[in-house]
């Protein structure tokens, strides 16, 4: 095996396009990884600043916001209650797979005792809706693309020409198993491949100070079962006695069925499993919402205080400041519009879980997907992370709410016994194992075929 292997090296390279083949898949994925892992580093550093705090955000979220009265002083509970900095959905190890998709995701959520829901402005980036269509170039995502192709390239005629100028038959005549000769040569470029891929990933992953060595192992394990899924569908091909261009053209085909053909069959699928609820819809109902709560503003604070009799009132309520006037309405308004931005949240879930399930007919997808994964930006997480948002955000409202309204001094004490919000850092490894395990059962299927058919290439 190893004299096959030392005489198809010396084949590989005494063929100048394998040489530029490779220099140039390596160029390009050491280009991403740099690139990744530096926006990878810029993205952290940003995320460890503090949060600079907006007064006009926080004191005028539309029309319906409690705003402070101009007289109020600056040290009250009010004040405090808005003072939070947004919380931040932690990135993993994995961020430098797909450090780009962060910043669409709204990893920041700023919580107060307003509602944060009926903000009319957006905090979120300007990007590329084309860009933001066809995908970033991350590195995962240039792994997921380029190496199908340097495949593609790298077998280009590696039975077909020998079988079109005759020499294979020669070499069918001179030795016993001519399958070996195709084994060893895609084994080698396996090999290559696999070295090629393994050093770009761990630049990239040394270039992120916060990477981690599972997120890493996770993903060279991918890594691995992705080129040898598609090395065994190279090796298929080379199955058929067609002409080397007959190939190639099968070949890039069957590249972009699986790539771009096959994802957006499984999204449409998904869309259609779990629908996402209709964003104007939502719209009109919040619009219907707040008009509700205007109406009733009086009774709210009415029956607000009623609940509470602990708290006292100095004078009318409509003499109230505005912060404690339209308090009750707000709230009661946030309960209302919560439960319909929670469904695109699990409507998201929902769908990335089908399309993980069936992520394996698709293998650039499970690369896509994985990442994800690793990198902390999947659905199910933010959904999760949303959920744990809005559970502390009841929290901070029960603690801040009976101060406001009773519009009690802050003091020193009351802020140190302030609500801590907690989130986990912790990544699912168990569904990110799943989707490796998922691709490595159709790599090994693939390469169970090709052995059984070994005896094919005997065939001139």
């Amino acid at each position: 095996m190893m004299k096959l292997l030392s005489v198809e090296w010396t084949r590989f390279r005494r063929n100048p396009l394998n040489i530029w083949i490779i220099s140039l898949f390596l160029l390009l994925l050491t280009i991403s990884a740099i690139w990744s892992g530096l926006a990878a580093r810029e993205f952290r550093t940003k995320a460890s600043m503090p949060v600079a705090q907006q007064a006009a955000t926080n004191q005028a979220e539309m029309h319906d916001a409690p705003k402070m009265s101009e007289d109020a002083p600056k040290s009250t509970a009010y004040a405090a209650s808005s003072a939070k900095e947004p919380l931040r959905l932690p990135a993993l190890g994995g961020l430098v797979l797909n450090v780009s998709q962060m910043d669409l995701l709204s990893p920041t959520i700023k919580i107060s005792t307003s509602s944060r829901h009926t903000d009319g402005r957006t905090s979120d980036q300007l990007f590329n809706p084309l860009m933001h269509e066809f995908g970033l170039l991350d590195f995962a995502t240039v792994f997921a693309l380029l190496t199908p192709l340097a495949i593609i390239a790298l077998t280009y005629g590696l039975v077909q020409e020998d079988r079109e100028s005759g020499v294979w038959r020669l070499v069918c005549t001179q030795t016993p198993h001519p399958w070996r000769l195709v084994f060893t040569a895609l084994t080698l470029r396996y090999g290559l491949l696999l070295l090629i891929g393994t050093t770009a990933s761990m630049l990239a992953f040394l270039l992120d100070p916060e990477s981690t060595g599972i997120a890493a192992a996770q993903w060279l394990l991918m890594l691995a079962v992705y080129n040898l899924v598609w090395l065994s569908m190279a090796g298929l091909f080379t199955l058929l006695q067609i002409s080397s261009g007959a190939v190639a053209i099968a070949m890039l085909g069957t590249w972009l069925v699986l790539t771009f053909g096959v994802p957006a069959g499984i999204s449409w699928a998904a869309d259609r499993s779990s629908p996402m609820p209709s964003r104007m819809k939502a719209i009109l109902d919040i619009r219907q919402f707040q008009e509700q709560t205007n109406q009733q503003r009086e009774s709210l604070l009415n029956g607000w205080f009623q609940a509470h009799p602990e708290i006292k009132v100095n004078g009318p309520l409509k003499s109230l400041p505005r912060e404690i006037n339209g308090l009750p309405a707000t709230l009661q308004l946030d309960s209302r519009i919560r439960p319909l931005m929670v469904q695109f949240d699990e409507a998201r879930k929902h769908q990335f879980e089908f399309m993980e399930r069936w992520s394996s007919l698709s293998p650039s997808l499970g690369v896509i997907l994985l990442s994800d994964r690793l990198a902390g930006i999947d659905a199910p997480r933010y959904a999760d992370f949303v959920q744990a948002v809005n559970r502390f955000e009841d929290q901070w409202r029960g603690y801040f709410v009976p101060l406001i309204m009773a519009s009690a001094p802050w003091s020193e004490d009351q802020q140190k016994a302030l609500p801590l919000f907690i989130v986990s850092t912790d990544d699912n490894s168990s569904a990110s194992l799943s989707l490796s395990i998922s691709q490595l059962k159709i790599a090994l299927i693939l390469l169970l075929l090709l052995y059984g058919l070994r005896g094919r290439f005997a065939k001139t």
